[in-house]
């Protein structure tokens, strides 16, 4: 009998491990490490020795802890996409460097690191291969280049595990395979789906608004993001829209496009990233660093939470312009001490979260969510909370302006545009709103 043993990220996001043991074989899906933790949280351990783990993809929440595997003296085999292999390597050599800054040694070393990517074992999309009586196949998750579902065929049933993953294509990936067998069992990720989100053409658009009017008022626009599969994708989104400003790339994202971009394959237009590339301008060192935000331009950076990176530098240098904007373009990780809080009564940041608490306390700031994984902050703008997040559109120069009031006396500033969730769970633009409709987010 097949049996199925989940190792962390159930009510989470972080620690990904499932166990699947066929009877003959002990497969783990995944074995990630939890996002922001310090020290960093691993997955349950696993009884006995593991035959093989099954790679979805590289980010630290599912990969993290795989070196774990190789670490005193053993050795199994890690299947994966080769693009995974490599951006493995960086991430995890990243992750031990940054523990070491914080003080923290992590249970494998950069030894056991070679020794896990020397383990690596190319997988190709859709070509079965067998190991220890399973079928197993790994095909395209869409959700970053090498992203994967393994399906493992034992005992007469179907497992599919997809990791994260997208169904839509993006600028930079087609969407996650669609032709799959009959599936017995689905174990697969939840962290949006009770949400839809808002459209993504018009996410886009209002990317590229906060672009332009920050630049507009010469500004810089820092634009935070993941090194593998955010900021490449975001590079795209603004080439298409046309690039005639100064763009800048900096921080782990310059190395992780670099290897992607050696993998062009897997890529929904080949030489896609290249023509984009050319438009920007890769930054190596801090006198670079100080030169470049002396003029307005955009720069994309790590790291995505602001824990750690050039991002850290750049808002130590601009906090106090109020003519420059902060775009967070990836998951958050908000807990009780790193929720944002806003004092509207004395117009002060009482905390955005943990690590930019320091930068940010004292100044005004407008936050505006385009959808949940692209935010924009700006500085000097009035705030009101709702509950324990608080939200507010940019006030345009030349645009109406949305007051909403609501039960609990609070207001909010719109533009018309602005998506607002509603009790119904759909989103609704702030302009199309009714006294019948309750919100519960914005």
């Amino acid at each position: 009998m097949i049996k199925l043993e989940f190792l962390g990220a159930l009510s989470f996001v972080g620690c990904s491990g499932v166990l699947v043991d066929t009877g003959k074989a002990k497969l783990v899906l995944d074995y990630g490490t939890k996002l922001q933790e310090i020290p960093p949280k691993f997955p349950l351990p696993i009884q006995g020795k593991a035959d093989a783990v099954l790679l979805s993809h590289c980010h630290l929440d599912h990969s993290g802890a795989v070196p774990l595997f190789n670490a005193n003296s053993n050795s199994i085999p890690v299947y994966a996409k080769d693009v995974t292999k490599n951006l493995c390597e960086l991430l995890w050599m990243d992750s031990i460097k940054i523990s070491r800054e914080e003080g923290i040694e992590l249970p494998f070393t950069k030894h056991d690191v070679v020794k896990t990517i020397d383990s690596f074992v190319p997988a190709k999309y859709r070509q079965q291969f067998n190991f220890k009586g399973s079928k197993i196949t790994f095909f395209d998750a869409g959700h970053i280049p090498g992203s994967s579902m393994p399906l493992i065929s034992s005992g007469g049933k179907n497992i599919l595990y997809t990791g994260d993953f997208k169904t839509a294509d993006s600028r930079l990936l087609k969407g996650a395979d669609s032709d799959l067998p009959d599936i017995d069992v689905l174990i697969t990720e939840s962290t949006y789906g009770y949400r839809d989100h808002p459209d993504r053409k018009s996410q886009e658009k209002l990317l590229i608004e906060t672009i332009k009017n920050t630049l507009a008022v010469n500004g810089v626009c820092l634009i935070a993001g993941f090194a593998v599969g955010r900021l490449d994708e975001i590079l795209l989104v603004l080439d298409s829209y046309g690039i005639d400003y100064p763009l800048y790339i900096d921080g782990m994202a310059k190395k992780a496009i670099t290897i992607i971009n050696r993998h062009k394959s897997l890529m929904k237009e080949p030489n896609a990233l290249d023509k984009a590339l050319k438009k920007a301008e890769y930054i190596t060192e801090e006198k670079q660093r100080k030169k470049i935000i002396r003029q307005p331009c955009v720069i994309l950076t790590t790291s995505g939470m602001l824990s750690g990176g050039p991002i850290v530098g750049y808002i130590k240098k601009l906090y106090d312009n109020r003519d420059c904007s902060l775009v967070l373009s990836g998951f958050q990780c908000v807990t009780e001490d790193t929720n944002v809080y806003l004092n509207h009564e004395h117009d002060e940041i009482k905390s955005l979260f943990k690590q930019s608490d320091k930068f940010l306390k004292n100044n005004n700031l407008e936050i505006r969510k385009l959808n949940e994984k692209i935010a924009s902050f700006n500085i000097n703008k009035r705030c009101f909370d709702i509950g324990r997040i608080a939200f507010t559109a940019r006030r345009r120069h030349d645009g109406e302006v949305i007051k909403l009031t609501l039960e609990s006396g609070k207001e909010l500033l719109l533009s018309p545009e602005h998506p607002v969730l509603t009790k119904d769970m759909k989103y609704k633009k702030a302009g199309n709103l009714t006294i019948e409709d309750e919100i519960i987010g914005v």
